[in-house]
């Protein structure tokens, strides 16, 4: 088969419907989170997500995942220190999977506060996963894919920001963004997409009103109506899929105007257990 990608969770840090809450605009979508799995039969995840637990028999059950396999997964690679991106780490502790020796790459802004803080420090401490940094560099994972981290401007209470750039074969073919501040911040968004095949990027929110109480620029990202408007003129020649979508964000939802100018302007949406496989389009 070739190289493939599952969304795994399409939903903000908290999922939908969120903790304490009786419903939400949207129906139900796990964290954020993808894996890859190469023609080798090579697994890796993006994202540890506080759903890693349901996600990872959705990679196993799912079409693309290889049989026989030793392990379920070959690596994980950390966007940023957001709870949504990381916190399910814990699983490759010895109270779950108790996993021996899980590569695990990220720059070393997110590596020092998981190396610093239990029980992150834990999980490295007693090899259940070996930190690899991954700043300026690229990391090989078998012969045909690669995988680059860009840094994107995005809020840094605990660490800095990355998008993953997903090679095959030596061309761009993944790009893996779910947050950032603002396009407007990242002047180069476009041409970077632009050079990629398929990019996942942040939809959290598609109105300023979405989260009564909060103050939308104290947790900046780009509303969807604007993402849509920057990469208009691209998304005929490449596949943008939106993701990262907030539980008060209705875009899905067929009988909304969000979605229907998202799907109308040739956007793609998430959903859990999207299969993406390099080369074919819908």
């Amino acid at each position: 088969m070739e190289t493939s990608l599952i969304i795994l969770g399409s939903g903000q840090d908290g999922g939908t419907p969120q903790l304490g809450l009786p419903q939400s605009v949207s129906h139900p979508r796990l964290a954020s989170s993808i894996a890859v799995v190469a023609k080798s039969g090579a697994v890796i995840l993006f994202d540890a997500s506080p759903d890693i637990r349901v996600q990872s028999h959705l990679l196993i059950n799912s079409s693309i995942y290889p049989d026989d396999r030793e392990v379920w997964l070959d690596g994980v690679f950390i966007t940023h220190a957001h709870m949504g991106h990381y916190s399910g780490l814990v699983h490759f502790g010895p109270e779950s999977s108790n996993a021996d020796g899980v590569p695990l790459f990220a720059t070393e802004s997110v590596l020092s506060f998981l190396g610093t803080n239990e029980p992150w420090h834990s999980l490295f401490a007693n090899d259940h996963l070996i930190a690899v940094p991954l700043d300026n560099s690229t990391a090989s994972i078998d012969n045909e894919v690669s995988v680059t981290p860009i840094h994107v401007p995005h809020r840094d209470e605990f660490s800095d920001t990355v998008a993953f750039s997903v090679h095959v074969d030596g061309e761009p073919w993944l790009l893996y963004l779910p947050d950032i501040d603002g396009w407007d911040e990242w002047p180069e968004a476009s041409e970077v997409l632009e050079e990629h095949d398929v990019a996942l990027i942040d939809a959290s929110f598609s109105d300023p009103s979405e989260l009564p109480g909060r103050d939308l620029a104290a947790i900046r990202h780009p509303l969807v109506p604007d993402t849509i408007a920057t990469f208009s003129n691209l998304a005929g020649d490449m596949r943008i899929i939106l993701t990262h979508i907030n539980h008060t964000n209705p875009l899905g939802d067929p009988t909304e105007a969000i979605t229907r100018l998202a799907l109308e302007a040739d956007f793609e949406i998430a959903h859990d257990g999207m299969i993406v496989t390099r080369g074919i389009r819908p």
